[in-house]
């Protein structure tokens, strides 16, 4: 079987920009890269290049500075992508996001989309609905004009299967992942447990149910026995830790990859009520930190969470997710251990970057007879 090349554009990378996406770019990237099979070259808006050389990882980059109307930059973005894709003339196109959109009519035979979390698909206010009402236009948009349109699994596929014509045809469903770390060590025999949150300070995230919660436990006396850490920044942020002055409540603020690795293992259980999402990867990294999870049921979170290693709770519910924290207080320490463990197991098993990769490697090559 012949080489294959495959250009991946992206609109960002990440450390160069923040986000799940970005993340994914990058990780996404280097995996690949170690495949003997593929040629890749990545387009990317950045200044200069931004992989390390000895990857064999060809890069184009833009120099694209965003402008502040979203959609008008995503035109001016794509467009540039459009131009540089037809001179490569590769066999594969893989579009994060809106990356991939000018032109896609006539080069959509080699098109995959990676949509991710279908933000504008989920939105709950109606005011939300109206204003991304552009952005599901253009994701229809690419469904209908793509080849193949990656799910990251769950509620997410069923979103797509409504969304993407010929859904049984185009779908492909490959989850999100993160690198595999040694199995952490980690003590739950004590009184007092250390919970943690991470995430951006934005409505979505359902930070003030969690606020609620904490409320609530605090008044029917776990003030003494659970201590809570938010990590993250964003436009609520101000607002909130003037707002939610709790004194088992530390509001730890934005933290670079050490300190947030160090928060993963100091504190016994993840809790993360947000109202839509994607396949986050902050759970994964939890998961693989083996922390116990506490997550809404919303977009592919199910493909991660189940009895074995924490809670799925209704979205938007403070009893709900107030019930799972108490029920994760009253179990035993070797009881806690074993959620723990199925965590970690689940990561390596299915949700790693070498497991991931290899997927889309089974999806290039469904290329080979186009």
């Amino acid at each position: 079987m012949k080489r294959q090349h495959v250009v991946f554009c992206t609109d960002g990378i990440y450390p160069h920009a923040i986000g799940g996406m970005q993340r994914h770019s990058a990780l996404l990237l280097e995996e690949l890269s170690r495949i003997n099979a593929l040629d890749i070259t990545v387009i990317h808006p950045h200044k200069e290049k931004v992989f390390d050389i000895s990857l064999g990882i060809n890069e184009i980059p833009l120099n694209f500075n965003s402008g502040k109307n979203y959609l008008k930059s995503c035109y001016d973005y794509s467009k540039l992508v459009y131009h540089e894709i037809k001179k490569l003339n590769p066999d594969v196109i893989y579009s994060q996001g809106f990356s991939v959109w000018y032109g896609i009519r006539k080069i959509g035979s080699k098109v995959i989309v990676n949509p991710h979390g279908l933000e504008p698909f989920q939105t709950l206010e109606f005011i939300d609905k109206l204003k991304t009402a552009p952005m599901r236009f253009l994701e229809r948009y690419q469904f209908k004009y793509s080849a193949k349109v990656i799910s990251l699994g769950g509620k997410l596929t069923d979103i797509l299967n409504k969304k993407v014509p010929s859904p049984r045809r185009k779908i492909v469903i490959i989850p999100n992942a993160v690198n595999l770390i040694d199995q952490q060590k980690r003590n739950f025999n004590k009184d007092k447990l250390q919970l943690l949150f991470v995430g951006r300070f934005a409505f979505n995230k359902g930070i003030n149910i969690l606020m609620q919660t904490i409320s609530d436990l605090n008044t029917e006396g776990y003030k003494e026995h659970l201590h809570f850490n938010i990590v993250g920044k964003g436009p609520l942020y101000e607002e909130y830790i003037h707002k939610y002055d709790f004194p088992n409540v530390t509001f730890v603020g934005f933290a670079d990859d050490a300190t947030l690795a160090q928060q993963y293992r100091d504190n016994d259980l993840f809790v993360f009520p947000t109202l839509f999402e994607g396949m986050p990867t902050v759970v994964l990294e939890a998961m693989v930190n083996g922390m116990p999870i506490v997550v809404t049921d919303t977009g592919a979170t199910r493909e991660l969470v189940d009895s074995s290693n924490g809670y799925v709770v209704d979205v938007n519910n403070v009893r709900a997710l107030k019930w799972a924290i108490h029920s994760f207080y009253q179990l035993s320490g070797d009881q806690r251990m074993e959620l723990s463990n199925a965590s970690y197991n689940k990561v390596r098993n299915q949700f790693t970057w070498k497991h991931v990769a290899q997927k889309h490697l089974e999806l290039f090559e469904t290329f080979q007879t186009v």
